[in-house]
């Protein structure tokens, strides 16, 4: 597949699973529909290798995050590890116009020959140098994939409208309230007693107040 593909292909497996409510699109009939437009053929979706996909989504999610400035969870992408070493696949060699490529078994359901497009996809952007572009929003309630096509590869967030300016009114929030608290209750101030004219008494000592 091609750069464009490869990147395509990856994000679109990520954001099969809207995090927010939990929607997975790989967990019932919209799943076949998924696997056919992304290149598999056959009638009959085979469970495990649905359970397996499903398993290297999250690992991949976790590794857009790390790409993010986030920290992947080890756990997760050990269990997409652990997942897919166990499906049966091979390593064609290629010739000259192409490379060579892992493919699944011949007669292999339709998540199966996912899978095997997904691992070149990811291989493909890793050779490029490219990979590190697919990112996961670094919101925690969100963690939508994109495609990070800025310069300097800095973009955070999935849509500044949406995860970005949330993200910013929490930093605002969160900073006022400490200002806030600084200069509450807890905050010590001095000031002069007055004495019964109501100018300061210089020769009277200060007393504490809270603010």
């Amino acid at each position: 597949m091609s750069a464009g593909a490869d990147q395509q292909l990856l994000v679109s497996l990520i954001n099969t699973l809207h995090v927010p409510d939990g929607d997975d699109q790989l967990e019932d009939e919209r799943a076949r529909s998924w696997l056919l437009d992304h290149g598999a053929t056959g009638e009959r979706v085979e469970q495990f290798g649905l359970d397996s996909l499903r398993q290297l989504r999250e690992g991949l999610r976790e590794l857009a995050l790390a790409n993010n400035n986030g920290e992947a969870d080890e756990d997760v992408v050990a269990r997409a590890r652990t997942s897919i070493s166990a499906l049966p696949m091979s390593v064609q060699l290629g010739d000259f116009d192409d490379g060579p490529s892992i493919v699944a078994p011949a007669g292999a359901g339709p998540a199966q020959q996912v899978i095997a497009r997904t691992f070149n996809a990811y291989l493909g952007e890793r050779a490029r140098g490219s990979w590190r572009r697919i990112k996961a929003c670094a919101a925690p309630d969100c963690h939508y994939a994109y495609l990070d096509t800025s310069r300097n590869i800095s973009r955070r967030w999935c849509d500044m409208a949406e995860c970005g300016n949330r993200a910013k009114n929490r930093t605002w929030r969160t900073r006022r309230a400490s200002t806030r608290a600084n200069d509450g209750e807890g905050s010590k101030h001095y000031r002069p007693l007055t004495s019964l004219d109501g100018f300061p008494d210089t020769s009277a000592s200060y007393v504490l107040t809270g603010k």
